[in-house]
């Protein structure tokens, strides 16, 4: 990997041309490319950077796309059989007519469109797998025990990252430039470290981060903004109140680890959650300037967001007389947990002489997926 970080110049001049992303961070940022990290960096990145996503990683990820799909297909179609066997009930034409729905092929060509959308957002292409020498390098890295192929654990699943890297580094060697790969994987580091084309960098946050503005007018923007959103008078904080408010209300919570002393089964399932109260990380507060237009700014800022989920417990027991399983009664608890929040603010209107008031703020902050571990709980017996 060339030495470090590319310099701001490198970046700006179109020296390091195009960036590419790993299955696993855009999983991470599950799979959203309208809301969120994914949506913002077209407008944090310069117009000479281009996205160019390998056809594996595309396949990747409709791969993991399709999978509640296909879940859901095999359901509707247990389903039919069960109300068929149960109530005599003839499906033959609710069927057929799912069949003619082609639900799998529908939602395949819907995430392929979706993900080409994206990359045309971001002004680059789909890598296609092309030629006969990137099998040969990929079995030479392969036998050589070269990186992304670990030398002391499996080494098969790593194809399709050695695929990708190849196609990358070929594209760079092609077109006489440079590229970011951003991956959490040690595979895609270590192949970057050897390369003289590849940069890497381990998430999104970080990619869009070479990109920040560290003018002084920059540095304005950011201290003026983070008045306003301490400022409890402030219509901006309430609004960001009410975003990260909305953010926990629609993310998903899952209830994890839910076990007792007394039954031998505990269900526990999330029923509701609400805000109690956030605090701003001032420290990660980033600035970019949207290229092109010196009035358009995105200012990303990072709370810890404390949260009360409400869950819902059941207690299962066992008869071993009628060998069932058998509902012992049911619960409410709650538990509190703290999370990390991304906003992004979008300002418009910002003149060099203007009042943070008198811009025109979006917010936008993705929904989430996170997990509440619950413990020990045991059934009240008082009644």
């Amino acid at each position: 990997m060339p030495s470090g970080h590319p310099t701001p110049a490198q970046l700006w001049n179109g020296d390091v041309s195009f960036f590419s992303i790993d299955t696993d961070l855009i999983q991470s940022a599950g799979y959203n490319f309208t809301e969120g990290a994914l949506n913002q960096l077209p407008k944090l990145l310069p117009r000479s950077m281009q996205l160019q996503l390998t056809d594996v990683v595309a396949r990747e990820v409709i791969a993991h796309l399709m999978v509640p799909v296909r879940e859901a297909v095999h359901q509707f179609s247990g389903s039919s059989d069960r109300l068929k066997r149960s109530a005599g009930i003839d499906m033959t034409d609710i069927n057929r007519q799912f069949e003619e729905l082609s639900v799998g092929g529908v939602a395949y060509g819907v995430f392929k469109k979706r993900i080409e959308e994206y990359v045309a957002r971001c002004r680059g292409n789909v890598l296609n797998i092309e030629g006969g020498t990137l099998a040969i390098k990929m079995f030479e890295y392969y036998f050589e025990g070269k990186p992304p192929f670990a030398k002391r654990k499996e080494k098969k699943s790593e194809f399709p990252d050695a695929a990708s890297l190849l196609i990358l580094e070929e594209h760079a060697i092609e077109h006489e430039t440079r590229g970011i790969v951003a991956s959490r994987d040690d595979g895609w580091r270590e192949f970057a470290e050897a390369s003289e084309y590849l940069y890497c960098v381990s998430s999104i946050e970080e990619l869009a981060k070479l990109f920040e503005s560290t003018s002084a007018h920059a540095e304005t923007l950011k201290n003026q903004i983070l008045l306003l959103v301490q400022d409890d008078q402030s219509a901006l904080r309430a609004q960001l109140s009410d975003a990260f408010s909305d953010h926990v209300r629609q993310s998903g919570w899952t209830a994890t680890d839910a076990y007792s002393g007394v039954v031998p089964r505990v269900e526990a399932e999330s029923s509701d959650a609400s805000m109690i109260e956030y605090a701003l990380d001032q420290a990660s507060t980033t600035v970019w300037n949207v290229e092109g237009d010196p009035t358009a700014w995105v200012i990303e800022v990072t709370a810890l967001v404390t949260v009360e989920v409400d869950i819902d417990i059941t207690y299962y027991v066992y008869d071993s007389i009628d060998r069932e399983e058998l509902e012992l009664g049911s619960d409410g608890t709650t538990r509190s947990v703290e999370i990390e929040v991304q906003a992004y603010l979008s300002c418009y209107g910002v003149q060099v002489d203007s009042r943070p008031e008198d811009w025109d703020v979006d917010i936008e902050i993705a929904p989430g997926d996170y997990e509440v571990e619950i413990g020990e709980v045991e059934p009240d017996f008082s009644d």
